[in-house]
């Protein structure tokens, strides 16, 4: 990664929030991170912290990832979202990240998320990228063809088979 990553961390266990923190450190990642633990404290942090990646559990006392996933969606920021728990089945993780989340991790697994993370952050970054290219390749066709317009002259297209 080479630079220091804002995570937003959604989990309201003390004791795994260390583990992923342990994880990414061990990976050698470096981050600043926002822990939170509920809707209003997200929902904030969305908008103050302005995180790279945003780290969930599925299960909070009254929030959960999906509900988090929306937000993020309501909110127009495209951020990586990567769900990280212990409580959910393969099928609902499958089915989270068809609604948008980046990947999961389960909770067993952490070793996996190292690279979770850095794909996922890597692969928005390239996506960035592809997006600002192409707006500025379609930019550059309107202005070429408003220059065309203006110089009162046109641009012949020959198909030697028609």
């Amino acid at each position: 990664m080479g630079q220091n990553l804002k995570i937003l961390h959604l989990e309201d266990i003390a004791s795994d929030a260390e583990l992923v923190d342990r994880a990414l450190k061990k990976a050698g990642i470096t981050f600043e991170k926002c822990l939170v633990d509920s809707r209003q404290e997200y929902v904030e942090a969305l908008e103050e912290f302005c995180p790279d990646v945003i780290l969930s559990d599925h299960s909070l006392p009254q929030f959960n990832s999906l509900e988090a996933l929306n937000l993020l969606k309501e909110s127009g920021r495209n951020i990586p979202f990567i769900l990280i728990t212990s409580t959910v089945s393969e099928e609902f993780a499958v089915s989270v990240m068809r609604q948008g989340a980046s990947d999961y991790v389960l909770k067993d697994r952490l070793q996996r998320l190292p690279s979770a993370v850095t794909n996922a952050v890597d692969k928005h970054r390239s996506d960035a990228q592809t997006e600002l290219y192409l707006n500025r390749v379609v930019a550059s066709e309107a202005l070429f063809s408003k220059a065309e317009l203006l110089a009162e002259f046109g641009t012949w297209r020959l198909d030697l088979e028609t």
